[in-house]
């Protein structure tokens, strides 16, 4: 294989890659855009309903925080490791 043809083949796989970090990039703001406004809406929801209930849905709701960012953690890690030539 020549080495222009090469050094075209290795710009390809570039391009691919930065494609792909692009498309994570906008994966991950997105959710974590969702994120903040689903928190949002339920930290009002809790502050409109003061009840006894109250410290339960809060920890409720951390924690349903904490399971989409181990998801997304998740998601980061296998991409870094297809990103860094590694089999996952």
């Amino acid at each position: 294989m020549s080495e222009a043809l090469k050094l075209e083949r290795g710009n390809l796989d570039v391009v691919e890659l930065q494609a792909e970090v692009a498309r994570m990039a906008d994966m991950v703001c997105e959710a974590t855009r969702q994120a903040a406004l689903d928190g949002i809406a339920s930290s009002l929801s809790i502050a409109a309903d003061r009840s006894l209930e109250t410290p339960d849905r809060v920890r409720e709701i951390a924690n349903q925080v904490l399971s989409r960012a181990c998801i997304m953690q998740s998601e980061i890690d296998r991409f870094m490791a297809v990103a860094r030539g590694q089999r996952h």
